[in-house]
């Protein structure tokens, strides 16, 4: 069956709700979870009108920008910054850190269609596309597990590891049934909804 990574997008958006009693009292981090989720929840039915109705190329680009926007909308209400730090060989000349603005929204907003279409490009081969998301997802826990233990902006860590360990969960039962010779395909529902998870984790 064709379009499966619906039922484990499905799986991790449950999951991921019990995040809420991780947050529950904090109204800011609520907010960008419910904004994160928001976006998951519609890249998850884009992929999968995209399986059914075969979306057109030109608008695959467009809609992961357009189901980022509860994200960018509630980035600056939860103390979300705009700059950026510069390379250590141009610190000469622009200083240690630049706040580009509008700039930055504008790059999360390429970042999600960069993230879906990274994930999407080995689709057709068995377990590729399952494969390579739960071993990028494992590096970003390792990483932000690193990062709360050496207490390093632990809030945002801990975020991105919310989001991360039920995708990882999820997408690791999924991959025994992908792999070569797959029982089931996951289409583009999996590939845009892992891709948009892998934005929301890096914003």
């Amino acid at each position: 069956p064709e379009s499966l990574g619906l039922v484990s997008g499905m799986i991790f958006l449950v999951h991921s709700l019990f995040a809420l009693f991780v947050y529950r009292g904090d109204q800011q981090h609520l907010m960008a979870l419910f904004s994160a989720l928001f976006s998951i929840t519609i890249m998850l039915f884009l992929g999968f009108a995209d399986d059914v109705l075969d979306i057109p190329w030109r608008y695959k680009l467009i809609l992961p920008s357009l189901a980022t926007l509860p994200l960018l909308l509630a980035y600056p209400l939860t103390g979300g910054i705009t700059e950026i730090v510069v390379p250590i060989q141009l610190t000469p000349w622009l200083g240690r850190v630049i706040d580009i603005g509008l700039l930055y929204y504008v790059y999360m907003g390429m970042l999600a269609v960069f993230c879906t279409n990274a994930i999407n490009i080995y689709a057709g081969i068995n377990g590729l596309e399952v494969g390579q998301s739960v071993i990028m997802g494992i590096c970003v826990l390792v990483h932000n597990l690193i990062q709360i233990a050496n207490e390093g902006a632990v809030a945002h860590h801990l975020f991105a590891f919310t989001l991360m360990a039920p995708f990882v969960t999820t997408s690791m039962g999924l991959l025994v049934h992908n792999w070569c010779p797959a029982n089931v395909f996951v289409g583009d529902t999996y590939t845009m909804w892992a891709g948009m998870t892998f934005a929301v984790a890096a914003i």
